[in-house]
């Protein structure tokens, strides 16, 4: 199984640490059978990657503790399906271009799915865990049991055209903290049991994670955001409009959705038209057309936009 992303792998100037010294002083919780491990030093914060690469597995143990916000760079290599786990602390992961995709808060997790190419994770002041598991999607397909939702994912992963899509994010209850205690605590040096150990305890997890998910149509932060991604090339579309499809108020559509994903309602809407109007600009597709191909009513609110969305990129 190839290895599914790399940290700061295009910045010269931040190099891994390979086998740091006295791991188990300086982390939290260490994997006693990781095949590498990364110590990341810049001056904003630490970083210590414990990683197993088995397929069809691919485990990550990675702690950062920071000392100055800061931008965590990564490529991923191939279209890849996680499953992610908030330890402690929470992470914002965005586009390269710093669009939001999903804010993680401490004790969650979910499943995702993303293409190949660059993102961020954004990273506050103080610590921050997290078990990060890339999952082969033939193992999934293999798996028995019907997670009929967790299928849904799959198959979204496998023929879907968006380039990431997160699924709803949920509460680690004290059966989530056990099961997670039996994968990165293991210590049996016999690599059968330990790929029987990882089998059993993320077949757990997807099965609990499946039974969760029938409440995924009650996220409204989820609902919401899934409605702006497929409608906001809608001149029409607006927090009022917003409001009424989910019968909420306008304050606390705004709320949901800002709590959940640490940005307004109207930035995610203008970050979607004016990506979307850069890639049309780039085809050589005159100003005119690409404004009201993207959702501006005129060229001189679109105009606008594209000149706040250029000051928040620099």
């Amino acid at each position: 199984m190839k290895i599914p992303y790399t940290l700061y792998s295009k910045n010269e100037h931040v190099k891994s640490k390979n086998e740091p010294h006295n791991l188990s002083e300086q982390s939290r919780y260490v994997l006693t059978f990781a095949q590498k491990t990364h110590h990341f030093q810049i001056p904003e914060m630490d970083l210590f990657s414990q990683q197993l690469n088995y397929k069809p597995f691919f485990v990550d143990l990675v702690e950062i503790n920071v000392k100055k916000p800061t931008h965590i760079p990564f490529d991923i290599h191939d279209r890849q399906l996680f499953m992610f786990f908030m330890l402690k602390g929470s992470l914002l992961y965005t586009t390269s271009s710093k669009i939001p995709i999903i804010k993680i808060q401490a004790n969650t997790f979910l499943m995702s799915y993303y293409d190949e190419g660059s993102y961020l994770a954004y990273a506050e002041r103080g610590q921050h865990i997290a078990l990060v598991l890339s999952i082969h999607p033939d193992w999934i397909e293999s798996i028995d049991q019907e997670y009929y939702n967790v299928q849904q994912i799959l198959q979204r992963f496998l023929n879907g055209k968006k380039s990431y899509e997160t699924m709803g994010q949920c509460r680690m209850d004290r059966k989530i903290h056990r099961w997670l205690y039996k994968i990165y605590s293991y210590s049996q040096n016999n690599k059968g049991a330990l790929d029987g150990n990882l089998r059993k305890y993320v077949s757990l997890l997807l099965e609990y994670y499946d039974s969760l998910l029938e409440d995924q149509d009650k996220d409204a932060a989820y609902r919401i955001k899934g409605f702006i991604e497929e409608h906001y090339c809608d001149v029409s579309l607006n927090v009022r409009q917003l409001a009424a499809h989910f019968f909420v108020t306008e304050r606390t559509l705004l709320n949901i959705f800002k709590r959940t994903y640490h940005v307004s309602v109207q930035q995610f809407i203008a970050d979607l038209r004016i990506g979307h109007a850069l890639l049309l600009l780039d085809q050589g597709i005159g100003v005119k057309d690409v404004y009201m191909e993207v959702g501006y009513a005129d060229e001189r609110s679109f105009r606008s936009a594209l000149e706040r969305y250029q000051k928040r990129k620099k």
